[in-house]
């Protein structure tokens, strides 16, 4: 979703559930071209620019000037005619150049691009928003404004630190064109599941179907999961006849409270994010099962105990990219066991009575002190990856890490590796400040390392002592199965297994395929000797057999005679069969 969009429409909508009663579309009926050409640039602008934004505090798209209601389309022209007229700003320089003799100035070739994009684009110099107070907006406006943004994206981290709430607050307030309503309609609810009864309904997909406000639901009591995502609503409400609700996604909205949750009692999985959301306040009152909840890429800039404290059951939190710099109040959540808070303001961390604590991701901050995750004897990956940390000691010693990525630091050294992680599995250590390649030496004592990422140090630079140092680490660590991404290939041993496992498939060698052909032609062989033995013995048989009878038949023997004489024939008719036959 695009919230820099002035029409609101979106990719994707799904039209079937909706009333569509005022919706807007002009004389030449190209409205609807129109909407999904904007719609297609928003998906685009969300995937690429958005979550960069939102790292760095500011909003997805600036200010717009009074009266600016088509930003949308016509920016897009204006940068195409800014292109073109900053080629020909660069044929007027040469022509200059050809006259005078003298080529102009960096400066005033780039003053002059500069000045003739902004004249092709319609704007003044003193109706155009201040560049350090917001960024330019979510639309293209030609060259200059992409190499802006370009530059904005690029110092997402420093920007990311620098913008106070008093700037955010006046800087992400963008003007949004009032949507016309839309009704849900529950007979098309019902069309759409193939039922006549509502209290059959149990899930309810409403995804991008470009809603307003939540309504007309009252009827669906029974109702487990519903998702609202990817729609223009701007405050919960109207929720509380599902109470036997489960599930609720309400992503990609317009909201900027959480309200009205509290008939919800049997919720566990709430979705938030990528909203405007500033604060949870008590919004989550009263949701005691809840365990899995997300409200990343907001715009919170703090968490209070008594927000979280409601929500004992919680096991999966995701708080990343947010304005968050203490968040000291997740120790209220004993059952915590999965943490994501990723592109915050954090400088310390102290998660010390998160006791079932597994898994935690705090990259893309500004850590200097990690001390608060010592002692925690379930954690068993650690992402501490893009902060200031010098080294790793303060974890601590625990045998239950195994996998710590800890890419984009400072650290230097790496004896203490094998003493306080024993059980590591994967090590992710790239773009450090690792200068002495007998650091290395130290990970041979981990027996468990399988996957190690260590490109980017100064010890592997193209002009050092190292630059085949992949070849010389898989000598001292033979039992890696993954180095800076590229599976290492390993020699051959005797008695190495025929098949074994590679990448969850099993590959049957030529060997084995041979063998088992081996053993099917001798299986074959023994069936064929087993059968001609049978045969030899029945010819045996047959041959001791008299060819007359011992005495001329009687009265008496007549009948045992034609006995005898029934089995003889049927004997021969078998041994002439099998003369023929085999």
């Amino acid at each position: 979703m695009d919230h820099g969009n002035p029409s609101g429409i979106k990719s994707g909508a799904t039209n079937s559930i909706i009333n569509k009663s005022g919706f807007p579309e002009d004389s030449n009926g190209s409205a609807s071209s129109l909407h999904r050409n904007r719609g297609s640039s928003s998906n685009e602008r969300t995937s690429g620019i958005s979550r960069s934004s939102i790292q760095s505090g500011v909003p997805r798209s600036g200010k717009r000037e009074k009266g600016s209601y088509r930003t949308g389309v016509s920016g897009n022209r204006s940068g195409i005619q800014g292109q073109r007229s900053g080629v020909s700003s660069i044929n007027m320089e040469r022509n200059d150049q050809s006259n005078s003799g003298r080529p102009s100035s960096g400066r005033q070739a780039s003053s002059s691009k500069r000045r003739t994009s902004a004249s092709c684009s319609g704007t003044d110099k003193s109706s155009a928003p201040d560049k350090s107070s917001a960024p330019s907006s979510g639309t293209r406006r030609g060259s200059a404004s992409s190499s802006r943004r370009g530059s904005a994206l690029g110092s997402t981290r420093s920007a990311h630190s620098d913008v106070s709430e008093s700037e955010i607050s006046q800087s992400s307030e963008f003007s949004e064109v009032p949507k016309p309503s839309r009704v849900i309609d529950p007979n098309e609810i019902l069309e759409q599941n193939q039922e006549r009864d509502f209290e059959k309904i149990y899930e309810i997909n409403l995804h991008a179907s470009e809603l307003t406000a939540i309504s007309n639901l009252e009827k669906f009591i029974k109702v487990r999961v519903l998702d609202l995502s990817c729609n223009f609503i701007e405050k919960i409400e109207n929720l509380e006849p599902n109470s036997d609700l489960r599930e609720l996604k309400l992503y990609d909205n317009r909201l900027r409270t959480v309200e009205r949750l509290r008939g919800c009692k049997e919720l566990s999985n709430l979705q938030l994010q990528h909203n405007k959301i500033r604060q949870i306040g008590k919004g989550l009152s009263g949701l005691s099962k809840l365990k899995h909840l997300r409200i990343d890429c907001n715009r919170l800039l703090k968490l209070e105990a008594a927000e979280l404290s409601c929500c004992s059951q919680l096991t999966t939190l995701d708080i990343s990219f947010n304005l968050l710099d203490n968040i000291s109040a997740l120790n209220y959540l004993p059952h915590l066991e999965e943490l994501l808070a990723a592109g915050n303001r954090l400088r310390s961390v102290d998660l010390s009575r998160c006791k079932r604590l597994q898994e935690v991701d705090l990259s893309h901050n500004k850590l200097t002190d990690i001390s608060g995750l010592r002692g925690l004897p379930n954690l068993q990956i650690v992402n501490l990856g893009t902060n200031q940390l010098t080294s790793l000691k303060g974890l601590g010693k625990s045998r239950s890490i195994q996998e710590i990525h800890a890419a984009e630091n400072k650290l230097t050294e790496l004896s203490y590796f094998p003493t306080n992680f024993p059980k590591l599995e994967i090590v992710n250590i790239t773009d450090s400040c690792i200068e002495d390649f007998d650091e290395v030496y130290y990970l041979e004592e981990l027996s468990e390392l399988a996957e190690l990422f260590i490109a980017g140090n100064p010890f592997s630079d193209p002009d050092g002592q190292h630059t085949h140092y992949m070849a010389e680490i898989q000598v001292i660590l033979p039992n890696l199965e993954i180095l800076d991404g590229a599976h290492v290939k390993r020699t051959a041993q005797k008695g190495a297994p025929l098949m074994r496992p590679m990448s969850a498939s099993t590959i049957i060698s030529v060997r084995q395929v041979e063998t088992q052909m081996k053993s099917s032609d001798n299986e074959m062989k023994n069936l064929e000797s087993s059968i001609l033995k049978k045969f030899d013995s029945i010819r045996e048989m047959y041959e001791t057999l008299p060819e007359r009878p011992l005495s001329p038949l009687t009265a008496e023997n007549s009948l045992d005679g034609q006995r005898k004489t029934r089995s003889r024939a049927r004997i021969q008719d078998a041994m002439k069969f099998a003369a023929e036959n085999f």
